[in-house]
C-alpha cells in the first residue's frame, strides 16, 4: 500500500469528532483511541515515527469493528478502511500475525478438504461438549466464557450438497453463487432458499465446489499475503465458468470480493466485480417476483456491511415487504455487534453493543427479523437466545422462499415461532 496515499487521507481528516457519535466501540467504552479519529492519530504518530507497534497499538487496532459507518458518514470524506488497512498491513510487518492464525489463515482456509476435515472434527467436538438447547442453539459453557449461544455445525456443507448444477431446460440466466463459510458450514437453509428461489425464476445456479473463504478474516488481521491466495483462488474459480452474474447472501463476503479483491489482484478483478450482488440487489434488477403475503409481522435489521460499504438498504425491505408485514424498529441500521473475528476476540463489547439491537427488535413487537447477511443472523439469533425471546431470525432470501408460490402454511405454526434462533 502507497504510504503517500494513506498520508493524503489522514491529512483530509479535521478531528471534527462525528465518528464519536456513532462509532459503536466508542459509544461503549468512551476511549478515544477506539475510534476513528484517535486511531487517525495513531496512524499520523506512526508514519511520523513518534510511536511504534506494540500490543497495546494492535489491541486498539483490532478493537475496530470495520463497520465502515464512521466513513459513510465523514463530512471530509476521509477513507478510513484504506487507513486501519495500511495500520493492520504494518502490524504484520512488524509484529507479525500468531503463528496459530498463521497457520490456519495462510495454509487451512485455502484447501477446501482439510478446512472441512477441520470443522468436522469440531462438530464432533460440539456434540460431544453438553450444555442446554433453545431451539436449534446450544450453550456451551466451556467456550466463549460461557456468553454465546451457538447453531450446530452442519454434517453435509453445501459445497457437498450442491455440487452437481440443477440444469435448467431454457433458463434466462446463468448465475454463479458465492456461498460463503457461515452459509457452508453453519446456515445451509439459506443456500436452499437461494437455489429454490432462482430456480423458481428460472435462473441456473452454478456452486463451484472449489470455492473458499473469501479471505475477510485474513483482512481482519492484516495477512495479506493469507487474503491475496484465497482470493486468487476464488478467482480461477469463478473465471472459469461463464456466468451471467454472481451472487451472495453474505454482505461481509460481497463487500471483501467487490472492495478487497482490487487493491489484492488489480483492476484486472474490476470486470467480475460488475458481475457481483448481493441477492435481493439481483432479484430487484433482474427478476420479476410475485410471493403470497403473508399476515406476519417483520422487521428488518441493516448489516453494516450491506448499508454503509455497498449502500443498498431498499431492495431488501422490498422483498420483505412484498412477503409480510415490515415494520421498522428504531434505529434499524445500528450495529448488532457481530462482526467475525471482532465478536470472537472482543466477546464483551460485542455483547454490550448488541443490547441496544435486541432491545429494538422486542419493542418492535415483529414476531419475526430478516437480516441479509449470515453473521447478523448468528448475532440476533444469539442474542435473543440469551434474553429468553421468542422471535425467529431469519434470512431475507428464506422468507422469499417461503412465500413464492406458497401460501401462509408454508410458514412456522404460531407454536413454532417461539423456538429462539434461526431456522
Amino acid at each position: 500500500m502507497e504510504v503517500v496515499e494513506v498520508k493524503k487521507e489522514i491529512a483530509k481528516c479535521a478531528r471534527c469528532g462525528k465518528c464519536r457519535s456513532i462509532c459503536p466501540v466508542f459509544i461503549e467504552t468512551g476511549d478515544e483511541t477506539r475510534v476513528a479519529r484517535g486511531r487517525i492519530t495513531l496512524a499520523e504518530a506512526i508514519f511520523q515515527g513518534e510511536i511504534f507497534y506494540s500490543k497495546e497499538l494492535r489491541d486498539y487496532i483490532y478493537s475496530c469493528k470495520k463497520c465502515l459507518r464512521c466513513q459513510a458518514t465523514c463530512p471530509s470524506e476521509v477513507n478510513f478502511s484504506l487507513i486501519i488497512d495500511a495500520l493492520l498491513e504494518g502490524i504484520d510487518k512488524n509484529m507479525g500475525i500468531p503463528l496459530m492464525a498463521r497457520f490456519i489463515l495462510r495454509y487451512i482456509l485455502p484447501r477446501r478438504r482439510l478446512f472441512d476435515m477441520v470443522i468436522r472434527l469440531i462438530s464432533w467436538g460440539q456434540r460431544l461438549v453438553p450444555g442446554q438447547r433453545k431451539g436449534n442453539l446450544r450453550h456451551l459453557p466451556l467456550f466463549f466464557m460461557g456468553k454465546r449461544w451457538v447453531p450446530h455445525l452442519v454434517q453435509h456443507t453445501v459445497l457437498e450438497r450442491f455440487g452437481q448444477t440443477k440444469r435448467l431446460p431454457n433458463p434466462k440466466m446463468r448465475v454463479g453463487f458465492f456461498v460463503g463459510c457461515l452459509i457452508n458450514y453453519v446456515y445451509p437453509n439459506i443456500a436452499e432458499a437461494l437455489v429454490d428461489v432462482l430456480n423458481k425464476l428460472n435462473i441456473e445456479v452454478v456452486i463451484p465446489t472449489s470455492q473458499v473463504c473469501c479471505g475477510i478474516p485474513a483482512r481482519s488481521l492484516g495477512d495479506n499475503t493469507a487474503a491475496r491466495i484465497l482470493a486468487e483462488k476464488n478467482r480461477q474459480v469463478f473465471e472459469a465458468e461463464k456466468l451471467d452474474a454472481i451472487v451472495t447472501a453474505c454482505s461481509t463476503c460481497l463487500l471483501t470480493i467487490k472492495r478487497d479483491y482490487l487493491r489484492l489482484l488489480g483492476e484486472s478483478w474490476r470486470p467480475m466485480t460488475e458481475k457481483m450482488y448481493d441477492i435481493s440487489v439481483f432479484l430487484e434488477k433482474f427478476t420479476q417476483y410475485q410471493p403470497e403475503h403473508i399476515d406476519t409481522t417483520i422487521t428488518y435489521h441493516d448489516p453494516c456491511h450491506l448499508k454503509w460499504g455497498l449502500n443498498t438498504t431498499e431492495e431488501p425491505r422490498t422483498i420483505v415487504s412484498r412477503c409480510a408485514n415490515l415494520k421498522e424498529m428504531e434505529y434499524p441500521d445500528r450495529c448488532c455487534g457481530g462482526g467475525g473475528i471482532f465478536s470472537i476476540i472482543y466477546r464483551d463489547f460485542s455483547l454490550k453493543i448488541g443490547q441496544h439491537k435486541i432491545k429494538s427488535v422486542e419493542e418492535s413487537g415483529a414476531q419475526m427479523v430478516a437480516t441479509s447477511c449470515p453473521g447478523c443472523v448468528l448475532q440476533i439469533a444469539d442474542l435473543a437466545a440469551s434474553k429468553d425471546l421468542h422471535v425467529e431470525t431469519l434470512h431475507v432470501i428464506e422468507l422469499l422462499s417461503r412465500t413464492l408460490n406458497h401460501g401462509p402454511k408454508s410458514l412456522p405454526a404460531e407454536g413454532e415461532l417461539s423456538k429462539v434462533g434461526s431456522q
